[in-house]
C-alpha cells in the first residue's frame, strides 16, 4: 500500500470515526430530551434523507441552491481576483480596498438579507447576499498572501516593474497557491449563506425554502434530514474539489 492509499484511507477511517461520533452524541441527546420535536431520532432521520432523494421537487430545490451558490461563489472568486490583482498593482489603493472589504466584512449577514429583501428579487437575493459575504473572505486570502511575500513588492518598486510583468510574474503566481485553498473555503460558505437567504427571501425551489416550509408545519425531522442532504453534498464537492486541486498541482510542479 502506498503512501497516498494510506493516507485515503487513513481520512477516511477519521471521517467515519467523526459521522458515528456524532450520531452517538444525537442519539444521547435524543433519548434524554424524548422529545421528537426537539431532537428527532436520528437512525428515522437518516432514512428520510434517503427517502427524500427520491423525490423530484427536493432534486430541483438542491439544483437551484447549488446554481445559486455557484454564480455566488464565481462572481466572489472572480472580484477578489481583480481587486487582489488591481491592489497588489497600485499598492497606494490597498487601504482604500482594506478599508471596503472591512465594512462588509463587519455587516452582519441578517442586515445584509433583510436590506437586499427591499432592492432586489427573491431569486437574486440569496446570490447577492452570499457575494457580500464570502468575497471580503477570499479577498483577505489573497491579501495575506500578499503580506507574506512583501520583499517582491520591493523588488518591484526598485526596479520599476511594469503593471503587466507585475502581474504576471509576481502577482498571479502567489494567488495561484492560494487559490485552491480558498475554493475550499469560499463554496461551503457559499452554500450555508445563500440557503439563509432563501430561508427569508422564499425563492421558488429552493433548500432554504423547504426548510421553512418543515419548520412551519412542525416537522423538525424534515429540517434536520434536509441539512444532513446539504452537509452529504459540500462534504462530496469539497472531496472532488481537492483532488481536482492536488492534481493540477502536481501537473505545476
Amino acid at each position: 500500500m502506498n503512501k497516498t492509499t494510506k493516507k485515503i484511507f487513513i481520512n477516511i477511517a477519521q471521517i467515519a470515526g467523526l459521522i458515528a461520533a456524532a450520531l452517538l452524541v444525537w442519539y444521547a441527546a435524543c433519548i434524554v430530551t424524548r422529545n421528537e420535536f426537539v431532537v428527532p431520532d436520528p437512525w428515522n432521520t437518516v432514512r428520510l434523507a434517503f427517502t427524500m432523494l427520491g423525490e423530484g421537487k427536493i432534486w430541483l430545490s438542491l439544483l437551484a441552491t447549488l446554481a445559486r451558490s455557484a454564480v455566488a461563489f464565481a462572481l466572489s472568486l472572480s472580484v477578489a481576483l481583480g481587486l487582489a490583482l488591481f491592489s497588489g498593482t497600485f499598492p497606494k489603493t490597498r487601504f482604500a480596498v482594506g478599508v471596503m472589504v472591512t465594512f462588509l466584512r463587519a455587516l452582519p449577514t441578517i442586515a445584509i438579507i433583510l436590506m437586499m429583501l427591499v432592492v432586489f428579487r427573491s431569486t437574486t437575493v440569496p446570490v447577492v447576499v452570499a457575494f457580500l459575504v464570502a468575497f471580503p473572505v477570499a479577498y483577505s486570502a489573497f491579501e495575506r498572501q500578499f503580506d507574506r511575500n512583501k520583499q517582491l513588492f520591493d523588488v518591484c518598486k526598485v526596479y520599476d516593474v511594469t503593471a503587466a510583468n507585475r502581474i504576471r510574474y509576481y502577482l498571479f503566481p502567489l494567488i495561484k497557491e492560494e487559490i485552491f485553498s480558498v475554493v475550499q473555503e469560499e463554496l461551503p460558505l457559499c452554500i450555508k449563506v445563500v440557503i439563509a437567504g432563501e430561508v427569508l427571501a422564499l425563492p421558488l425551489n429552493a433548500v432554504g425554502r423547504e426548510m421553512y416550509a418543515s419548520k412551519i408545519a412542525l416537522e423538525t425531522a424534515r429540517v434536520v434530514a434536509l441539512t444532513v442532504l446539504v452537509l452529504a453534498v459540500c462534504y462530496v464537492i469539497g472531496g472532488i474539489l481537492t483532488l481536482i486541486g492536488r492534481r493540477c498541482c502536481d501537473r505545476i510542479k
